[in-house]
């Protein structure tokens, strides 16, 4: 689609940050479910602005986790950014010191690699062993603490590993739904990448680590696969232009270059060691997220939401970028649910469209992750209209149905998270659609945030509360829930 002239778009609220941390009671509209009880916790990009100069693009926010509390029927929203070391230089200084993935820092130098690459922490969140993550894609997460949500440091999830971690963990993690164990993966290495996998158990304590040198240099990957003991990753065509970033002339997101014509990469790592690593070849494809993987018989099944292209993303009229000017930029391709077959004894991968539409923020129930699932819910739009979601969806991912529920086109709806009922039976297999599901709304014409509560199995109903808030939200991308 292409840009119109600069304007006030509601969407670009998604890009105007706030100075202030909230503590707030929200309004409920309709009722809260006796059951749920527990925390949302949400990252994404809280800070856009110092000194009146405005990022770039929508992912180049300090981060600042939400947290929206349930407990008896009443509800407690907070928010606290995360006191990086990044976030608090900068608050010194009163203005941006570093670069970030498309915006450059104010002094060519400092965009160089070799000077210290310090993280937002702005992109996931998630809570393990009584302490608060918050991950980015530069350096290691930091933690806060889950009640008071302050800042507490750095927080290095390899302390324990026998060899030294990644020295930039991606943002995304699993936690296996049946064993519980916590899989991360990262990079270490510029044009020349090792790929880390590590796996702790559910006590937290290292269980499996494996580090090989990456097929394609660097190319860009934001999330991965998990098929518990097999971690995949997809090696897209987003390839770097390194020179222009090494002299400090161009960002991190501009020295990418979409390359379809050399392909995908699926590389299948083992973490049990009983296989040898396998990379495969596949069609382009551009990736987001991944939705689920499992093991069926010799062959892996991993579903994901995939674009023909990241027109949304790179280049220079990009909705992500052209969003920070108040103006619709480059969103043509849609990300469609599709599915990798990967046959392990035959060594190839094939790949298919599961259901056509324009979707986002795939998640399944929480104890089917790395298992085989049924349905994926996703945030829901239209790419004629624009890149943005206005629903939700269900997918069955056996028979393609889904069930859905629109805002309309006046309001942006973020991912959806599933919090299980505490009353369900203990087996998800039987309960995948027993929850609730909670996401984000940006209303476009109160130009405020509200928090929508969905019974899982009836999203078609719409919600069943609204948690309005006083003020709108700036982008937030993924979450956490922590049942009570």
């Amino acid at each position: 689609m292409a840009e119109t002239s600069r304007g006030d778009w509601w969407l670009a609220k998604l890009g105007e940050g706030t100075r202030e941390e909230f503590d707030d009671v929200p309004e409920i509209e309709g009722r809260l479910p006796a059951g749920l009880s527990g925390t949302l916790y949400r990252n994404g990009p809280g800070l856009y602005e110092r000194a009146g100069f405005k990022k770039w693009n929508l992912l180049d926010g300090d981060g600042m986790i939400r947290a929206t509390s349930f407990a008896g029927g009443s509800v407690r929203f907070r928010t606290r950014f995360v006191r990086t070391k990044k976030f608090e230089a900068e608050d010194k200084a009163g203005r941006f010191l570093y670069p970030t993935w498309t915006t450059p820092a104010p002094r060519r130098r400092e965009n160089i690699p070799g000077y210290p690459r310090l993280g937002q922490a702005g992109v996931t969140t998630l809570a393990k062993g009584g302490r608060l993550y918050a991950f980015d894609e530069v350096g290691p997460p930091y933690g806060l603490d889950p009640a008071s949500l302050e800042t507490t440091g750095i927080l290095n999830p390899d302390s324990d590993a026998p060899a030294r971690g990644p020295s930039d963990y991606k943002a995304h993690t699993k936690t296996d739904g049946e064993s519980g164990d916590w899989v991360l993966i990262g990079t270490r290495g510029r044009v020349k990448q090792d790929l880390h996998v590590l796996v702790k158990d559910r006590a937290g304590r290292h269980k499996a680590q494996v580090v090989l040198p990456s097929p394609r240099g660097e190319a860009y990957f934001h999330d991965f696969f998990w098929a518990g003991p097999y971690a995949i990753f997809l090696l897209q065509p987003a390839l770097l232009s390194p020179l222009p970033m090494v002299l400090g002339f161009r960002s991190y997101t501009d020295s990418l270059r979409w390359t379809p014509s050399a392909g995908g990469l699926l590389v299948v790592v083992d973490t049990s060691g009983k296989r040898t690593p396998l990379t495969l070849e596949v069609p382009a494809v551009w990736m987001w997220h991944t939705l689920n993987a499992f093991v069926a018989g010799d062959r892996i099944l991993a579903d994901f939401i995939g674009y023909d292209a990241p027109d949304h993303f790179l280049g220079p009229n990009a909705a992500f970028r052209m969003i920070m000017q108040g103006r619709r930029g480059l969103a043509k391709a849609p990300g469609m649910l599709r599915r990798f077959t990967i046959d392990l004894g035959a060594r190839r991968a094939g790949m298919e469209t599961i259901a056509d539409g324009h979707f986002e923020f795939p998640m399944p129930h929480p104890g089917r992750v790395g298992r085989k699932h049924r349905y994926g819910y996703v945030a829901m739009g239209d790419i004629a209209h624009d890149w943005y979601q206005t629903g939700l969806a269900r997918i069955d991912v056996e028979s393609g149905a889904r069930s859905e529920f629109s805002f309309g086109t006046d309001f942006y709806v973020g991912e959806p998270i599933f919090a299980p009922d505490p009353a369900a039976a203990a087996d998800p297999a039987t309960t995948e659609d027993r929850g609730w599901i909670l996401a984000e709304v940006l209303d476009g014409k109160r130009g405020k945030s509200f928090l929508a509560v969905f019974d899982a199995a009836h999203l078609e109903d719409g919600p069943v509360a609204k948690l309005k808030l006083r003020t709108h939200l700036p982008m937030s991308f993924h979450g956490w829930w922590e049942g009570a």
